[in-house]
């Protein structure tokens, strides 16, 4: 694809006709197009405008034509687009059977697309689509049809047939089908209409009926000619040289004139395409290549005669809609009106006095014209010494500036006079300054700012004082303006402007160009944008905007610039005089320039901002790729360009696209340049983010894109690498120490030897000690606890032995059956102390077993059984039952001496405090647990004891054992249970008792 990219001002030929007030811009061969034969024009739903022509089809985005035309086709010759721009389907057919379709911005060829056909074979008669007014073979005998929604018309040299596309049916309407071998029909949008040349009106036809007719004599004449395309839904008529828009609204068909085409070749335009957005007409040449006409909101004022001065300096307003010069020539937007020939004056002054007299100026002389006379008459006035640059009237006084120049050379002094009366008589006051004086203002608060060329100065009347308000900085001041806002804005000559706060001057930024160092004046229109001419075109930009940088100044301001394409004859506008600048009432703006008045209404003045942009081509070391969102590329590419495609089909300077990558650390944005090319340069491996964003209104808004790059690292790059480097220079390292370290070793181990020799005796001795030492305190500790857990557990068959005894003892009365009970009880309490001190051996191993694993399963229900009848015959005595409710097939692989002992202690004591009761144990499987339930009906264990036992159980290591006042059972059952790392819960019964439930874990750590 061929590319050429076009600089404004030096690529772009413009021709500006004064009288109609557009531009125009030529395209052909020598400046982009790859052929001078353009055949049709559209813009298609992105905004981009294509064009097709004998060697490609061309796309055009304002700025550079992009030439397709490398298909794989016999012929690159292209004719007329048909299909749906909003569908993005635009068809163009060739020669060969083959269609191009622009789908996504890119034409791809397909083989002749059967829903959108261009020949249709009826009755061995080929009928052409007729979709615009050109035809690509435009001979005698060449027959049209045109589809519609419902159906088809059939045009013939003599014939206008309907056919619907259901039914089949045909209508053949009453009209003359053909003018010239072109059909006598034409489209907007959807709606077909007939040109009745004979009646001069032009007829609606809907589904083969004539359902409106409408009294147009200009698209009737003969002498017109009709432009319309269908798929871009425009019609346009040409006759005598002025262009007309056909416009169907709301079943009305009517002409809204465009422009009149001056040097325009009516016989080589072939399509018309009109830009409603950007007010540009686009007009194919057969021969000509592309002209495009811009119609312009500006209006260039001057005189009609040639070779006349067109340099305007001092205007002041006239009337509502004209103004007035120095020289008595009077202005409106469209040329001279008439000259009062004021003679003798400079241009650079220009002024009204209170009665409405004009006063003019050449060198110390005024000239005052009256207005009774209608300025005709006038006299002159001498100020002596003193050259006037201007004067105003206010609270009334008249303020006068003059300068003086100084004797011996050629600079200036200056004075700033306040007189009571005209002309400049009864002087008041009078302030003298040093240098030339160019601008002065009263403000609201009674002040007198006045500039010069070298400062800003304030003067206060009530207190007879000047103030510099620029400091020790020179600023050559060429206006002052007051806005409605009460802000007070400062121009000056190469230094930009200012805004005057608080008798502080506070600089604005300017433009990118530099243009808005010395803007002449600034003027502010109802919708509060500022216009600001300069010598290198006009600028424009809310007040608020400014502001908003007041506050934040990171915050970027862009300019929106207006040039001569706009309208302009020049972008020079001039300043320098005592008034830059005309607000007439009819709402126009009038500024001076070096070429004519230049005259607008800046509420009609439109700001075209683009509205998207497309990221999707790169230039990668001279050949061109297509991506999407993502950016695949190499270390080894050396050069890549980055297109940023922008259909926007104004000004190029007010383009505002920046970049910045996320990971570059400055987090700055850099601006693209206007041929809207982004080098990516140096970049490291990796991915990399790209973000593009480009103004798109006057609120400073943008839209943005995001750019996701990747590039692969070199083998060396990648991570795997540098930990393979790392492991390599460790192992070095490591082999060098190990080698090193070796050495020492070796020499260590040799004394080392020598002193394991010496020590192994000794250290031995110490071992041994220490382990006898440990065994000595560990079984001290189990004699300790064994002694106290032996003397526990027989004292109560012991007591009972004395107790049975002596109540044999105290009875007198012998009886049998009495003394044999007794003595059988005697029998097995002995007979049981007996066997439970056989169990003694078990006792001791107690303190050793809870430290093994080795433990068997057994039942645990057994394990009570055999307390339970340990127990039975001391509970008889007390006429206490034991229940053993233990599930038997209740497994467990606790350590059964421990579990024992803690049985035997909680059964002891449930016995011990238990008369005419009953003892219930239960026992439960849990998970992890094993509960064990102990319940009696005795007297129950107090409140104080249950407390204590808690606290204890919860501190066992740390707890003081009241062992003289509570005994020793549960404290050794608390210490066995935190063996088992298990634990007791105590609580008192609701009727009488007190319940003892175990919860032990089923394994030991």
């Amino acid at each position: 694809m061929c590319r050429n990219i076009l600089t404004v001002g030096f690529l772009f030929a413009f021709l500006l006709f004064y009288s109609q007030q557009y531009t125009v811009q030529f395209f052909n061969t020598d400046n982009g197009l790859p052929q001078n034969s353009v055949k049709d024009i559209i813009k298609d739903k992105y905004g981009f405008i294509w064009l097709t022509t004998e060697n490609g089809i061309v796309r055009y985005d304002g700025l550079n034509f992009f030439v397709h035309k490398k298909f794989p086709l016999n012929s690159q010759r292209f004719t007329y687009f048909y299909g749906d721009a909003d569908k993005d389907s635009i068809f163009t057919a060739v020669d060969d059977g083959k269609t191009v379709l622009i789908h996504q911005k890119i034409p791809k060829v397909f083989k002749n697309i059967k829903r959108c056909p261009t020949i249709i074979v009826r009755e061995n008669i080929n009928y052409h689509l007729c979709i615009s007014n050109y035809s690509y073979s435009p001979s005698p005998g060449v027959y049209f049809f045109m589809d519609f929604k419902k159906g088809r018309y059939f045009i013939t040299q003599n014939s206008f047939v309907y056919e619907d596309f259901l039914s089949k049916s045909q209508v053949k309407l009453d009209v003359k089908p053909l003018f010239k071998n072109d059909p006598n029909a034409f489209t907007i949008g959807d709606i077909l209409f007939y040109i009745d040349r004979n009646a001069k009106k032009v007829k609606k036809i809907e589904e083969g009926k004539i359902t409106g007719s409408y009294d147009l004599p200009i698209v009737a004449d003969v002498r017109s000619k009709i432009f319309w395309n269908r798929t871009n839904g425009q019609g346009f008529v040409l006759n005598n040289n002025i262009l007309y828009r056909c416009i169907y609204n709301s079943g009305t068909l009517k002409l809204s004139k465009l422009i009149r085409l001056d040097h325009i070749d009516e016989s080589n335009l072939m399509c018309i395409y009109y830009d409603e957005k950007y007010k540009k007409l686009y007009l194919g040449s057969s021969t000509d290549g592309l002209k495009i006409v811009s119609l312009t909101d500006f209006t260039s004022s001057k005189k009609n005669i040639p070779k006349s001065s067109a340099v305007f300096y001092a205007i002041q307003p006239y009337n509502d809609s004209c103004v007035i010069n120095p020289a008595g020539e009077i202005y409106n937007r469209y040329g001279l009106v008439k000259s009062k020939n004021f003679d003798k004056s400079i241009s650079y002054f220009l002024n009204f006095d209170r009665q409405g007299n004009i006063v003019t100026r050449r060198e110390q002389t005024l000239f005052v014209y009256s207005k009774k006379s209608d300025f005709t008459d006038f006299q002159s006035i001498s100020t002596g010494e003193d050259t006037l640059n201007d004067f105003f009237f206010a609270n009334g006084k008249y303020y006068v500036l003059a300068v003086k120049q100084k004797k011996g050379n050629t600079e200036f002094t200056g004075t700033l006079s306040i007189y009571e009366n005209w002309p400049f008589k009864s002087l008041k006051k009078k302030y003298l300054f040093a240098n030339e004086p160019t601008k002065m203002v009263l403000t609201e608060a009674g002040d007198i700012l006045v500039g010069t060329i070298k400062g800003l100065y304030k003067i206060s009347v009530n207190h007879n004082k000047i103030y510099s308000l620029n400091g020790k900085n020179e600023l050559s001041v060429r206006d002052i303006v007051l806005t409605a806002d009460g802000n007070i804005w400062v121009t000056t000559l190469g230094k930009g402007f200012y805004l005057l706060r608080n008798n502080r001057l506070i600089k604005l930024p300017g433009d990118s160009e530099g243009n808005l160092l010395s803007p002449h004046t600034l003027m502010e229109d109802p919708n509060g944008y500022f216009w600001i001419p300069t010598n290198n075109g006009l600028y424009k930009i809310r007040e608020s905007i400014l502001l908003k940088y007041l506050q934040n100044r990171n915050f970027k301001l862009n300019y929106y610039r207006y040039s001569k394409e706009a309208g302009f004859s020049t972008n020079e506008f001039n300043g320098g005089s005592n008034i830059n600048s005309n607000k007439l009432k009819n709402g126009d703006f009038v500024l001076p320039s070096l070429s004519g008045l230049v005259f607008f209404n800046p509420l009609k003045v439109k700001s075209y901002y683009p509205a998207a942009m497309y990221i999707e081509r790169v230039l990668v070391d001279d050949k061109e790729r297509l991506f999407k969102d993502i950016l695949k590329l190499s270390q080894e590419n050396r050069q890549v360009e980055l297109f940023i495609d922008v259909p926007y089909y104004a000004n190029p300077d007010n383009i505002v696209i920046e970049t910045k990558l996320d990971d570059d650390g400055t987090n700055k944005w850099l601006s693209v340049g206007k041929d809207r090319k982004f080098l990516l340069n140096n970049l490291g491996h990796g991915t990399h983010h790209l973000i593009v964003r480009m103004l798109v209104s006057d609120k400073q808004e943008y839209v943005f894109k995001k750019i996701k790059i990747i590039i692969p690292p070199f083998f060396y790059q990648t991570l795997w690498f540098k930990l393979l480097i790392v492991f390599i220079f460790l192992l070095l390292l490591y082999v060098s120490v190990r080698w090193r370290t070796s050495f020492h070793k070796k020499k260590n181990r040799e004394l080392e030897e020598i002193i394991r020799l010496r020590t192994k005796t000794l250290s031995e001795t110490v071992e041994n000690l220490e382990i006898t030492q440990i065994k000595l305190g560990k079984e001290i500790e189990q004699q300790k606890k064994l002694i106290g857990t032996i003397t526990h557990d027989i004292t109560t068959p012991l007591k009972f032995i004395a107790l049975t005894s002596k109540e044999a003892l105290d009875y007198d009365e012998k009886n049998a059956y009495r003394t044999e009970r007794i003595l059988n009880s005697i029998y097995k309490s002995s007979n049981q102390l007996y066997n439970f001190t056989k169990t003694l051996k078990e006792y001791a191993d107690i303190y050793n077993e809870y430290r093994s694993d080795e433990t068997e399963l057994y039942s645990f229900c057994d394990l009570v059984q055999e307390k339970k009848i340990l127990f039975d015959e001391i509970a008889a005595n007390h006429n206490t039952t034991i229940v053993n409710n233990v599930d038997e097939k209740l497994m467990v692989k606790i350590s059964k001496n421990i579990l024992a002992v803690i049985i035997h202690n909680l059964m002891d004591n449930s016995v011990k405090y238990t008369r005419n009761g009953t003892i219930i144990i239960t026992g439960a499987d849990e998970p992890e647990t094993v509960i064990l339930e102990i319940t009696d009906t005795g007297i129950g264990m107090d409140d104080h004891k249950i407390e204590y036992y808690t606290k204890l159980q919860e501190n066992i290591e740390n707890e003081k054992l009241l062992l003289q006042k509570y005994g020793m059972g549960l404290h050794l059952i608390l210490q066995l249970l935190q063996m088992l790392e298990s634990k007791i819960i105590i609580r008192r019964n609701e009727n009488k008792g007190t319940s003892f439930q175990l919860i032990i874990k089923k394994s030991k750590k």
